[in-house]
Order: C-alpha cells, then structure tokens, then sequence
C-alpha cells in the first residue's frame, strides 16, 4: 500500500508539473515576439535603457569587477552598448556558451571580434576564450544580465524553456541577477514557475528598476 500511495503521489506531481508547463507556454506565446512586442520600437527602448543609466548607474553594475552579459537575440533588449562601456571602463566582461550536455558557462572576452556563430545560431566566445571559474571571484562582485520573454515584479522569469540560466544559478547561487526587459514584458500578475526557476533580484526596463524584495 505505501509503495501504490508514492507511486500514485508521483503520478500527481508529474500531472501538475505537466498542467503547470502548458500554462507557461501559453503566457510565453501572449508576451512573445510575435504577440505583446509588436509594432514596438524595441531599438529605442532598448537605447532608453542606457540612456537613463538604469544599468550603468545601478549599484551593483558599478561594484562588479565581472560582468556576465549575452549577445542579443531577436527582440532581447540590446545590450552591445552595456558590453562595449564594460569594455571601455576596465572591468572584465564574459559572454555565455553553451555544451553538448545542456550546461551553460560564461568565457572572458576583450571585443566583439572575439565572438563567432555557436549553438542556436547565437553568437558566442570563441575557442580562443577563457571559462570563467565563479569560484575565484568574491561572488558579490559578479553581476549577470539576464534575457527574458516574460518576468513578474516579484522576480520570476519565463525564458526559452531550455533551462540554461536556472541550471547556471543553481551551481552558483550567490551572483546577482539582473534582468533586462521592455516595460511590456512585465506581468502584473504572479508568475507560476516550477521549483527549478530562478528568481531574479532587480529587473531593469526602460521606465522602471523594480527591486524585488527578500531577494
């Protein structure tokens, strides 16, 4: 009997889990590129973020001796410029790259010359480039900007649902997470998110920084 009532708890956690995904995907498809995003002039919101110094002027942008950024894709806020000023002010400066065994890990560049076409056809350090080992670094001085489709206020974020930032953060749970979104990527209702998702501790658009709290 207690072997059917763990095997019958089981079967009811994976429907839910099931349940759960199906309204994920739906709340994707309404918030993305194809949907809220439309008709946006995302380039000049993503230049309004920079312009107002949201990610320049946070403190934990100017207290990070790495930042651990991404090559933007598709309607992902543009942060070439953040990478180029990281550049210019001496701090280091790490892309993300992708395994064959579904791990993600950041390598150190000196320029966008540094980069070439990878997995998904998103540009990524090249074999050139050194890992980054978090371990070797006060892990309060590492800021990662994080890409998105959809985040709520109290820091939950759907991504591509391939789980590469949530697998990161679980192996180094201790770096600050900053999310970067278009003020129309931000539901106002609570995000339901499996026990594997991340949350992230600021979200940055081009109207608000909103600070998520007991984070």
């Amino acid at each position: 009997k207690a072997q059917n009532s763990d095997f019958q708890t089981q079967i009811e956690k994976l429907e839910k889990e099931k349940k759960l995904q199906t309204a994920m995907l739906d709340i994707k498809k309404k918030f993305g590129k194809n949907a809220i995003l439309k008709g946006s002039n995302l380039k000049e919101e993503s230049t309004t973020i920079e312009r107002n110094n949201q990610i320049g002027g946070h403190k934990a942008y100017q207290t990070a001796d790495l930042i651990m950024a991404y090559y933007p894709l598709g309607n992902e806020v543009d942060c070439l410029s953040v990478i180029e000023r990281t550049l210019k002010e001496g701090k280091k400066i790490a892309l993300p790259k992708t395994s064959e065994c579904s791990l993600m890990d950041f390598y150190e560049i000196t320029g966008l010359q540094d980069l070439e076409v990878g997995s998904f056809h998103i540009m990524e350090p090249n074999s050139a480039c050194i890992r980054i080992e978090p371990e070797i670094y006060r892990q309060k001085k590492i800021l990662v900007l994080v890409p998105g489709i959809v985040f709520d206020r109290e820091g939950n974020r759907y991504g591509y649902g391939r789980g590469y930032y949530d697998r990161y953060f679980e192996r180094y749970p201790d770096m600050k997470r900053m999310a970067l979104a278009y003020r129309k990527q931000i539901s106002e209702e609570t995000l339901e998110c499996l026990s594997t998702d991340v949350k992230m501790h600021v979200i940055i658009t081009e109207e608000e920084k909103i600070k998520v709290k007991n984070r």
